[in-house]
Formats: C-alpha cells, sequence, structure tokens
C-alpha cells in the first residue's frame, strides 16, 4: 500500500491566511479570506464588493439609479399591480410578498421625482405665458396691486414702486421689501411662482403622507395594526394619486375620468386593505377625505407662503 502524504505545512514564520488577513486573498474592507471563493462578488462577512477597480462611469449610474430611483426590474410589474388591483400592492407587502415589487417608500420617490418635475416645468410655462400676455396688454400690470393678501385688511401690496405693508409681520414685510423691490422683480417672482410652489410642495408631501396615515390609524383604531402598515397604504395611495394626476394632463376628457376615479380607487383599495363592510368604509373614506384636505389646505398657506419670501 502507497503511503498518504501528510498535506504540506506552513512554515512557522507564515501564518495561513486568516479572517483578519488583509492580503490580495482577503477583503480590503474586513479582511475576510476570499482564497476558497475566487469568483465571489461580494465578501460573505461585509457585502463589499470584490472588485479591487473603481467603477467605470456606466457602473456609477447604475449604482446611484438602483439605489435612489427605481427605473428597472419590477417596476413596470409594480405599476401594473397598483394600478389594476387597488389595494393588493399593500395586501401583498403587509403579508410577505416583498420580493416581487419595489419596496413602497422607493416606489413612491420614483414617481414622486418624475411627477414633480414635470408638474413643474408646465406649470412655469404656463404661468410665464400669461405673465408675458397680461404684460402686453396692460404695461402698468404690475406696478400697483397687492403683492401677498391675509384678508382684507392684512395684506402688503405695490404701489408707486414701493412695498406698503398693512397690519403684516415685521419680519415679512421686511423680506417682501428686500423680495420685491420693483416692477420687474414682481414680474419674475408671478412668472416663477407656480414652479417654486410645486418645488415646496414636494416636500410638503412628505408631512401630509406620514398625516395621512395618522388618520388611518385613528380611523381604523380597532384593527390593532402598526402605524408602519398605515405608512405603507398611505404610500401607495399617493403613488396612484401621483399617476393619476400626472395622466389627467394628457386630455381633458383623461381629467373627467380620473376624478371620478381617484375617490373610487381609494375607497376599493381601502376595504381590500382593512375589510369592512362598504357602508362603513365609505363613511371612513369621507371622514379621511375631509381631514385630509383640512391638512392640504393649511398646507397650500404654507407653501405659498415660503415660496413668495423665500
Amino acid at each position: 500500500m502507497s503511503e498518504i502524504q501528510a498535506p504540506p505545512v506552513a512554515p512557522a514564520n507564515e501564518a495561513a491566511p486568516s479572517v483578519r488577513d488583509k492580503s490580495e486573498l482577503g477583503c480590503r474592507n474586513c479582511g475576510y479570506d476570499l482564497s476558497l471563493l475566487p469568483n465571489a462578488k461580494f465578501c460573505p462577512a461585509c457585502g463589499q464588493e470584490t472588485s479591487r477597480a473603481p467603477p467605470t462611469f456606466n457602473e456609477f449610474v447604475h449604482h446611484f439609479f438602483g439605489n435612489y430611483i427605481a427605473v428597472k426590474g419590477s417596476f413596470i410589474q409594480t405599476l401594473w399591480r397598483l394600478i389594476s388591483r387597488p389595494g393588493a400592492l399593500t395586501k401583498d407587502y403587509l403579508e410577505g410578498r416583498k420580493r416581487a415589487y419595489i419596496l413602497p417608500l422607493r416606489l413612491y420617490l420614483t414617481v414622486s421625482v418624475i411627477s414633480f418635475l414635470v408638474f413643474g416645468i408646465l406649470a412655469g410655462q404656463s404661468m410665464q405665458g400669461l405673465v408675458n400676455n397680461e404684460a402686453k396688454a396692460n404695461p402698468t400690470a404690475f406696478e400697483k396691486g397687492n403683492v401677498i393678501s391675509f384678508g382684507d385688511n392684512n395684506n402688503i401690496t405695490f404701489e408707486k414702486g414701493k412695498i406698503q405693508c398693512n397690519k403684516v409681520p415685521e419680519w415679512i414685510c421686511a423680506r417682501a421689501k428686500q423680495k420685491f423691490g420693483s416692477a420687474d422683480a414682481l414680474k419674475h417672482l408671478v412668472e416663477t411662482l407656480p414652479e417654486r410652489m410645486v418645488r415646496y410642495w414636494a416636500y410638503a408631501m412628505f408631512v401630509l403622507v406620514p398625516l395621512f396615515a395618522v388618520f388611518l390609524k385613528l380611523v381604523y383604531v380597532r384593527r390593532r395594526m402598526t402605524y408602519g402598515s398605515h405608512i405603507v397604504f398611505a404610500l401607495h395611495l399617493h403613488t396612484f394619486w401621483l399617476l393619476a394626476i400626472l395622466a389627467s394632463l394628457a386630455h381633458q376628457t383623461l381629467l373627467a375620468i380620473l376624478s371620478f376615479a381617484i375617490p373610487v380607487y381609494a375607497t376599493v383599495a381601502m376595504r381590500r386593505v382593512y375589510g369592512g363592510g362598504w357602508i362603513k368604509t365609505i363613511i371612513k373614506a369621507l371622514l379621511i377625505s375631509f381631514l385630509y384636505v383640512l391638512a392640504a389646505i393649511i398646507a397650500v398657506g404654507f407653501v405659498a407662503l415660503i415660496a413668495l419670501i423665500v
């Protein structure tokens, strides 16, 4: 019988590769020994990529959009599920079926970025056209009139090239005098106001969406669902609303159809996710709508004020 040879033993002064050995065979981040995983793209210990080379431009773009904006893979599948079956996407997520779809926050952010970009461009172009027409028809249109009105006796006016304040907080008046120093400045403000309002409204939605979830929590308090569950539903519902508003810009007929479809969609989605009879669901939907409209009106006021004075 042939003798079985023992494996060679490393010399005493040569330590075998270890988990903390940051050699060419180890992970550059944590030192994990990758000699047994020569084809691994990621370190099994810390998750860092094993590639030593810096990313190419294409890889950089891919990583950026992959981390911040959902633009590939299950995007179309997720949108179809969201649109075709109200509430089904939320129900799937809450029941643990997450892998096939884009996560709620990433989906909302993706649609939000696209929607508010389009809204801002269209609003700016529309207002600029109106202002130019008004200026041609009435050359003195921006030489006198209200700049900000908080009621019959609380306003900021522009008269004879100067800002006049009437029962308005001093800090607002000072900012108005700084910002609206001439008729040209006032004209530029009016031209860019809708675009700025759209931009600030995008930020306001980060308050309104969680607030909508609070209303859901109050109305469905007996369901004993976590606040996070209501956030998921709120994100999906607001994503659909943004898509519907975006689609309604294409044609007046779509605007009329979607004006009816939006509340119907919300009611059907609520019943699928939260259960209950139709009558109770409709009553709860009306109550939430009332509270949400009040919150939105207040938000519009703040957004308009910020857009004017910032």
